[in-house]
């Protein structure tokens, strides 16, 4: 499946079955980065930014380093793509108890894999914090295609 980016006509981006993602789109923000699939996995990847990789290492404390392939499980640049069809996945995934916001699904979310926390891109710029089901600035659409747009 290929599509244009440019050309969007939806808010959402197709989830790539049996593809690996390249593109990510914050569902807030509108912002487009870049995802590198690792090889331990198939919803393992390395989120872009500037020719760098988001390393996360503990609550509020990440950075910006150059990308790394390794097979190690738990990498600080490690985030698994978790897709959220449902009010029930949502709930498994994110802890939702209770009525919360109305987000759309589906969408995609990217936790990290040893902190647990939830890939956020908003006014304060791209880190990770405590998933929130509420969060808009934690929710993704998702792509098979590469963009060249950067953060």
């Amino acid at each position: 499946m290929s599509v244009n980016l440019n050309s969007l006509d939806k808010d959402q981006l197709p989830y790539p079955s049996g593809q690996p993602i390249k593109t990510i789109k914050n569902m807030a923000t509108n912002q487009y980065l870049s995802v590198i699939s690792q090889p331990i996995d198939e919803e393992t990847y390395a989120i872009r930014a500037n020719d760098h990789c988001l390393y996360v290492y503990d609550n509020n404390d990440y950075t910006l380093k150059p990308c790394a392939l390794t097979e190690d499980f738990v990498h600080p640049q490690y985030f698994q793509a978790k897709k959220i069809i449902n009010d029930v996945a949502e709930a498994r995934i994110l802890g939702k108890k209770g009525i919360t916001k109305s987000v759309p699904t589906p969408y995609t979310v990217f936790q990290h894999k040893a902190t647990q926390q939830c890939l956020t891109y908003d006014t304060e710029g791209l880190y990770a914090a405590k998933c929130d089901p509420d969060n808009i600035y934690q929710k993704w659409a998702v792509s098979p295609d590469e963009t060249l747009c950067l953060h």
